[in-house]
């Protein structure tokens, strides 16, 4: 038996995680902490909530003609709807705030922005800085294969299926370690290892490769906008755990219930899983480009259970 986790350990290591708690000492030579952030103190007193956002990381935050757009735009303009009304800000005005890659962390810990509205992985090393809340997006490495391979296979199809096929990875990726992973544990996979994703999906598009590993929502995406999509299949199963937050300052305790509290109730209200669908399984203005992208297993478990994840989840399933 192959020493990789299964699914449902993977999900039972995901549930542990969103459910636990814990404290970090502070080593006795650090300096003095700062006065804790109150943005509550400092919204009711500018009467505006800065969000930031990204330019161009589709379809979670993007801009279309000089407005940002994306899934987790959406969400958090949602989320200020319900803090409008919870800490009874009926004129709270959103000002957005464009950022880079590099400027997020920065741009939430100085308070140039009160939450981040982007795709940020919430891991263990950024939760040093900053609080995410719950998890609005599970992504996770996928496989995309050409439809005539899995002619007939069924839905649940994985990496199984695909022995004696050969298999594109860009070098020094997620996915370059689950095909050396994957035959470890014998699945008689024939690796290709290429520079980068826009030369592994150029095999695959070509026939010099029958599948492709790497980023779900990177999958889709290429899917999406090639010629043919229906030439293309993206496999159920999930072989990482990326849990994506939306994010804001630490430590920042009257804000964090606030916030906390207008989540959940996104989640109970099922709006989360409505924001879904519009963005990753319709079309998108203004290419009207469909990810076609259902939501995994751990998503829907998160839809279900909505929890803070307080600690790191690292596994590989093959």
């Amino acid at each position: 038996m192959s020493a990789a986790p299964t699914l449902g350990l993977a999900l039972a290591l995901l549930v542990l995680a969103l459910g636990s708690t814990g404290l970090r000492a502070q080593p006795a030579s650090a300096p003095a902490a700062q006065a804790p952030a109150d943005t509550v103190a400092a919204l009711r007193q500018r009467g505006v909530i800065r969000l930031g956002h990204r330019e161009a990381a589709l379809p979670f935050s993007f801009v279309v003609d000089g407005r940002p757009r994306g899934y987790a735009v959406d969400l958090c303009l949602r989320l200020v709807e319900g803090l409008r009304r919870r800490l009874d800000l009926p004129n709270l005005r959103v000002e957005w705030v464009a950022l880079q890659a590099a400027e997020r962390l920065p741009a939430v810990t100085s308070g140039r922005v009160d939450l981040e509205c982007g795709n940020t992985t919430a891991n263990a090393e950024r939760r040093k800085s900053v609080t995410f809340t719950t998890p609005t997006f599970i992504a996770g490495a996928g496989v995309l294969a050409r439809t005539e391979v899995l002619a007939g296979a069924a839905p649940d199809a994985g990496l199984r299926e695909l022995r004696g096929r050969r298999v594109v990875v860009a070098s020094g990726t997620t996915g370059e370690k689950i095909l050396r992973r994957a035959n470890e544990a014998l699945f008689g996979l024939d690796p290709l290892v290429v520079k980068d994703n826009a030369e592994a999906f150029a095999a695959l598009e070509a026939g010099r490769a029958d599948a492709w590993i790497t980023d779900d929502v990177l999958l889709a995406a290429y899917r999406a906008q090639a010629p043919d999509p229906s030439r293309y299949r993206l496999l159920a199963k999930r072989h990482t755990i990326e849990p994506l937050a939306l994010m804001h300052r630490k430590d920042d305790r009257a804000f964090e219930r606030a916030v906390d509290a207008e989540v959940q109730k996104l989640f109970a209200s099922g709006q989360v899983e409505e924001l879904y669908e519009r963005w990753f399984q319709r079309p998108l203005a203004p290419r009207n480009v469909n990810l076609e992208l259902p939501p995994s297993r751990l998503l829907k478990e998160i839809f279900r259970m909505p929890l803070k994840m307080q600690h790191e989840v690292d596994v590989i399933v093959l």
